[in-house]
């Protein structure tokens, strides 16, 4: 793997909510992510136990790239779970980042990016009483969208989640940005509380939203907003 990049932030505009000024006639981004965290959606292909139990999370996303070098970049995923507990790692070689290469620095006839493989993600979890857990993520056939209305905010994968002695494997479907489906009201005592509200979802906010023309839902477990379908998808 390609391990010496210079760092290039690729941030997608996407212009899927504006399918008009996308014309055939543009050329084809470069392979790219949303920079940033995205909200995954899983559905459990394999496994048992606690291993099994996961519905939706963030995970960092973010490129590297030579530029001007025509070399595919390289993709770096980072799952929140993971990265909250970094400081705490009981083995500090450990790595909390999975790193895999493009195979080609634009996207293919159709429109895919691919990152076929990815390094490991571990982590060994400090338990109460002194004992310790093994945590880790392998991700595998990522098909990141490359088109100009999708830009790096829709793909999918296989995730492999392993921990202590169970595995589980999963369909992992991303979307950039990551928003949490809740909103801020102030409760009954004047004090703040925060609500489930689905429409956030579907809100413009200051800063990152969800290109508009996405479908989304509000994962029930979570409050995430997640994608409603199978990339490439968009709103009819």
């Amino acid at each position: 793997m390609k391990t010496h990049r210079v760092l290039v932030w690729m941030v997608p505009l996407g212009c899927a909510a504006w399918l008009g000024a996308c014309g055939v006639e543009q050329p084809a981004p470069q392979c790219t992510v949303g920079r940033g965290d995205h909200a995954v959606r899983y559905t459990l292909k394999t496994g048992t136990g606690t291993c099994s139990l996961k519905t939706a999370e963030i995970v960092g996303a973010q490129v590297f790239r030579e530029p001007g070098s025509g070399v595919p970049p390289s993709l770096v995923l980072k799952p929140k779970p993971l990265a909250d507990n970094a400081g705490n790692d009981a083995n500090p070689t450990h790595s909390v980042t999975s790193l895999g290469d493009f195979t080609t620095e634009y996207p293919g006839e159709d429109g895919v990016c691919a990152v076929p493989g990815m390094s490991e993600a571990r982590q060994t979890v400090n338990l109460e009483g002194g004992t310790t857990v093994e945590v880790s993520y392998r991700w595998s056939g990522l098909r990141i969208q490359g088109q100009a209305a999708i830009p790096g905010t829709q793909w999918t994968a296989e995730l492999t989640y392993s921990e202590g002695d169970c595995t589980a494997t999963y369909e992992a479907v991303g979307v950039f940005p990551a928003i949490l489906c809740v909103r801020q009201e102030t409760g009954p005592d004047g004090k703040p509380v925060t609500v489930r509200d689905p429409r956030v979802c579907e809100q413009p906010r200051p800063g990152l939203s969800i290109d508009p023309a996405f479908p989304v839902t509000c994962d029930d477990s979570t409050n995430l907003c997640v994608l409603d379908g199978q990339p490439p998808v968009l709103k009819p």
